[in-house]
């Protein structure tokens, strides 16, 4: 009881304080990808280590096979002869039922987030065949008659990038860059990150992880971005592009459903590609990327470990009736 007591509490503590620790990372320059995979370690191992210190609370000495027969019988026995449930089993089934809707909840948003995002692109790829000019690639290029710099790329089949003929005519070589950062997107299924972030964040919004995932993802995934476009065109490409299509106010609107070069974090942005650091070997940030989230996903279990001492002095009083 006092290990899932712990490990309860370790799940509280890096929930509530993993935000901070994330923009934390994002504000010292550190590469995206490595926040990213951090966040997804955090949100897994929530999940996973709920569940396991409530199986540990309801059924120490048991595997999660049996608990929910053993639980249900229990109860419904329980009921049947007019008496309640023993409490910490009757306790453990309703928070259990609860992780699962939890988990219900976010997978239907998710679902949700995809069909409306299918919807959108359907509905988006065919006013665009109407009005822009098709540019053919790995990732095709719809270009809009218009004067003004925008781009934002649309995920879905095919994924796609709409750009106006601003971008090309104002921006010149640096129109590559931006191209090149909406790419990123698309080849990263950065969209697919940010519809989880957001299934989170209405699912579970009283907990600080989850609620503040949409703005933590939205500004690693366009940081991302940006380094692909900067370690092909320049840092200083991406910079002048993002300048000029903010306008130093963070970029005009595009559709809900897509992710736009000058939407968001644009300050934050501009102060890592002041010292972008050169591109690391792919082995090397494959390896850095798997120890962030190795390291993401034992962080509640070493904080419910380190609280175990504490929890033991404190109960061990009323356990021998002290």
């Amino acid at each position: 009881m006092i290990l899932a007591v712990a490990l309860l509490l370790g799940v509280a503590f890096v929930a509530g304080f993993g935000p901070a620790v994330l923009n934390r990372m994002l504000q010292r320059r550190m590469d995206p990808q490595l926040v990213l995979m951090t966040w997804g370690g955090l949100v897994a191992t929530t999940f996973v280590t709920v569940t396991a210190a409530l199986t540990i609370t309801v059924l120490p000495t048991h595997g999660p096979a049996p608990l929910l027969v053993q639980l249900l019988h229990h109860c419904w026995t329980a009921l049947q002869h007019g008496s309640a449930p023993q409490l910490h089993l009757a306790a453990g089934l309703l928070l259990l039922t609860a992780i699962a809707g939890l988990s219900s909840r976010v997978s239907i948003g998710l679902l949700r987030h995809t069909r409306r995002q299918r919807r959108e692109h359907r509905r988006h790829l065919d006013l665009l065949r109407i009005a822009a000019r098709p540019e053919s690639g790995a990732f095709p290029i719809m270009w809009l008659p218009h004067p003004e710099p925008m781009a934002y790329s649309v995920a879905g089949t095919p994924g796609f990038v709409v750009a106006t003929d601003g971008v090309r005519d104002r921006l010149g070589p640096d129109a590559a860059a931006v191209l090149e950062h909406e790419r990123a997107h698309l080849r990263g299924r950065h969209h697919l990150l940010v519809g989880l972030a957001e299934a989170l964040s209405r699912s579970a919004p009283w907990l600080p992880l989850m609620r503040r995932s949409p703005e933590l993802v939205r500004t690693a995934v366009e940081l991302a971005a940006d380094r692909s476009a900067a370690h092909l065109h320049g840092p200083g490409a991406v910079r002048s592009a993002l300048l000029h299509m903010s306008g130093g106010r963070g970029g005009g609107s595009t559709p809900a459903h897509a992710l736009g070069m000058a939407n968001s974090a644009v300050a934050l942005r501009l102060h890592h590609l002041s010292a972008l650091p050169s591109a690391p070997g792919r082995t090397k940030r494959a390896l850095a990327s798997g120890v962030a989230g190795l390291t993401a996903a034992t962080l509640p279990t070493l904080a419910g470990i380190a609280l175990l001492p504490v929890l033991a002095m404190l109960t061990c009083p009323f356990a021998f009736g002290f």
